[in-house]
């Protein structure tokens, strides 16, 4: 199975340690990568606020110490400083970033770690030129992937993204200084940061 953001899973497994406690999967759509992260982590809890994906998720990847709930990330009441890792793989363009951030940030434990595959708004010229190098690489992609591609039924909502990469930076300078930023190929960007 291939798509835009399953192609960055191994680069986000590889900013964590090999094994952590308790990890947050913050929109985890039908559960691959947090069922990846189960690899690692002793407990992870996944939030989504669509049940129909929740329910293909507990069908196609679940496991003993996963915990699926339907919730709206921003509004749910969670402990501060209880978790070694908090993902959000796009799906943080759907959420205000700013509270997003903030409540991150709470959550993780010191030494922590933020791991966002997210998704911006073209506006300069690096960002055409990352979605110019893209599309080939996108076409070649789909057909070598295609007898792999698993397809379900149900398929989570898309919204296009309304912050640029600039403006993802300013807020996270304020908020997270210390983080890595990189634009990736397939319109998408990571943002890494470790609480001290």
């Amino acid at each position: 199975m291939w798509n835009h953001n399953i192609h960055f899973h191994n680069y986000l497994l590889g900013q964590l340690p090999t094994k952590i406690d308790r990890a947050l999967d913050v929109g985890c759509g039908l559960g691959l990568f947090t069922w990846k992260l189960a690899q690692r982590a002793e407990v992870v809890d996944a939030l989504d606020v669509d049940n129909a994906i929740l329910e293909e998720a507990l069908n196609q990847h679940n496991g003993s110490n996963i915990y699926y709930k339907h919730a709206d990330f921003l509004k749910i009441d969670l402990p501060e400083d209880s978790y070694d890792a908090v993902v959000s793989i796009a799906s943080l363009h759907h959420m205000d970033l700013e509270a997003a951030l903030k409540k991150m940030k709470l959550l993780l434990r010191p030494s922590g770690r933020l791991l966002i595959l997210g998704l911006y708004r073209e506006t300069n010229i690096f960002d055409y030129m990352y979605s110019v190098i893209s599309i080939p690489l996108n076409l070649i992609y789909l057909n070598w992937h295609r007898r792999a591609t698993l397809t379900s039924t149900t398929v989570a909502p898309t919204r296009p993204a309304k912050l640029s990469f600039n403006h993802i930076r300013s807020v996270a300078n304020t908020l997270i200084p210390g983080f890595k930023l990189q634009r990736h190929l397939f319109w998408r960007y990571s943002l890494i940061w470790q609480k001290r």
